[in-house]
């Protein structure tokens, strides 16, 4: 199996896993309270989405960063072994243990498909990412938010990313610097989530997920 059909199966596997997750603890509660963090209203009894990749990054927040009694919701369904199979295993093993940081986009091999990212928040270190869909939408100088995750075979983003314009670039960091504290209760991750979800309403790149 090549890496790219590896990768399909990962991304094929890694969404009916973020539903079987999702089924197996979501409630009311995390809904309501995961979606007031990231500032999302209700129109009535429903979620009012502002736009539609929005849902998808919900989903992520409650599953990978918002936390009860100190453990996410893809933590405490990894420590119940509730996996089906060792690529959903790998997958959740890989998904919980990334950290999520800010991109900028070097080149692109789209024949490939593969990116080279710099991360702008850990000390400039250089990834090359598999994934199809940011290698035909995306362009160098571009700015991502995103996780990534790590594999033996490559390293590619948990299927999730806010895309910002270059020129945001100094802007996402001044707001980065002046908005997440280390020391705070609630870890760095998640308020990098939420804030660079609240930045993404005003100045991201709106995309769609197919």
């Amino acid at each position: 199996m090549t890496d790219i059909d590896q990768y399909k199966t990962y991304r094929e596997v890694g969404t009916q896993l973020n539903s079987d997750i999702m089924e197996a603890y979501s409630d009311r509660e995390l809904i309501v309270e995961s979606a007031s963090e990231l500032d999302i209203g209700f129109d009535g009894l429903n979620l009012a989405y502002e736009f539609e990749s929005q849902m998808v990054a919900h989903f992520e927040f409650a599953l990978y960063e918002y936390r009860r009694d100190k453990t996410t919701t893809a933590e405490r369904y990894l420590e119940a072994e509730r996996w089906e199979s060792e690529t959903e295993r790998d997958i959740l093993e890989a998904t919980v243990d990334a950290d999520l940081s800010l991109f900028e986009v070097e080149s692109i091999r789209e024949s490939e498909p593969r990116l080279t990212v710099t991360d702008l928040l850990n000390d400039r270190e250089e990834l090359t990412l598999l994934d199809v869909n940011l290698s035909r939408t995306a362009e160098p100088g571009v700015v991502l938010f995103f996780r990534p995750v790590r594999y033996d075979e490559f390293t590619t983003t948990s299927g999730v990313s806010f895309p910002f314009p270059g020129e945001e670039k100094g802007q996402l960091l001044d707001e980065h610097g002046r908005k997440i504290d280390p020391d705070a209760s609630k870890s760095v991750s998640r308020q990098r989530f939420v804030t660079f979800h609240d930045l993404y309403r005003d100045h991201g790149i709106h995309i769609q997920y197919r």
